[in-house]
């Protein structure tokens, strides 16, 4: 038991995929956002989470090579630029191989924010794509519905806010998998926890109820987009860790009130301090930027700064 981080099958039904993207130099970036591929008996395929614009290429010639394309089915966990762009790559793809069209599913509270994407400009953009385009025509899903994938195979969705309202988890109890975007936080292989309160969306009393209904479930397997699958102990392990970087990430900047508008001494100072066992590791702390930077947007907010 413990963290799977290597695209490839890791139930009966259940494939983690490597959506690699392009960042904003240009570069592209492996083992950044994951989407999730459902396989059911009767030939049905569902996807959760489309990824970036850029990241859905890469998931299409993964579907394809698992004979899983065309799809049935796209849920979107919430309606972030890098869960939602990808939807427009795959409808250009069923335009262009004539085929039938992909039913696209998210939480009702998104259907607003995907028909006006254009708030994702608080959030840092794709180099290639620096316009975020409308997904309309989405099929709402409410708290607690249950969804049908095949005639044996279902699928319930649960409210799971805080990083944005109009969050949800799509949880397979046949499989004990839960979908659960970025509604924990971020981690990367190396045991490297990231804040997700990267918005002046975010909701800490939201966050730490969804935190509390994850922990409440029987779950073998525990998928978050940024990046893998918690298995066995480790899933409450990472939830109380991600529960406890939140708090640190708070205090520190409550700690450094007087330097917010200055980045890279923050960065500087969060890899002494909260980052000190991975010092000896300064190319991972490059990645952190973004997420400081957004942090502090909601903490501005949050204390009014």
């Amino acid at each position: 038991m413990g963290f799977i981080y290597k695209p490839g099958k890791f139930n009966n039904n259940t494939w983690l995929i490597d959506a690699v993207y392009k960042n904003t130099e240009g570069e592209l970036i492996e083992n950044g956002h994951a989407a999730y591929l459902i396989k059911t008996e009767d030939g049905k395929n569902c996807l959760i989470n489309p990824g970036s614009r850029s990241g859905a290429r890469s998931i299409y010639k993964k579907l394809k090579l698992l004979n899983a394309w065309p799809l049935d089915n796209i849920i979107i966990t919430h309606s972030h630029w890098d869960h939602t762009q990808g939807v427009l790559f795959f409808r250009e793809k069923v335009e262009e191989e004539k085929i039938s069209p992909i039913k696209v599913l998210a939480s009702e509270k998104a259907i607003p924010y995907l028909n006006n994407q254009s708030y994702n400009q608080c959030f840092v953009h794709e180099e290639c794509y620096p316009e975020y385009l409308d997904i309309p025509e989405v099929t709402p899903l409410k708290d607690n519905e249950k969804i049908s994938i095949s005639d044996e195979f279902f699928l319930d969705i649960l409210e799971t806010p805080g990083h944005m309202e109009d969050h949800i988890s799509v949880y397979d109890k046949q499989n004990k998998a839960i979908f659960v975007g970025d509604t924990p936080g971020v981690h990367w292989f190396l045991d490297l926890y990231v804040c997700n309160a990267n918005s002046i969306y975010w909701k800490e009393q939201d966050y730490l109820d969804s935190m509390k209904k994850l922990k409440s479930l029987d779950l073998d397997y525990l998928c978050i987009a940024h990046f893998g699958v918690f298995t066995g102990e480790d899933i409450s392990r990472f939830i109380d860790k991600s529960v406890s970087m939140y708090y640190k990430w708070m205090e520190f900047f409550g700690q450094n009130s007087n330097k917010l508008d200055d980045i890279h001494f923050l960065l500087d100072e969060l890899w002494k301090t909260i980052y000190k066992d991975f010092f000896d590791r300064p190319d991972l702390k490059k990645h952190l930027e973004n997420s400081v930077i957004t942090a502090i947007k909601y903490y501005k907010n949050l204390n009014q700064i």
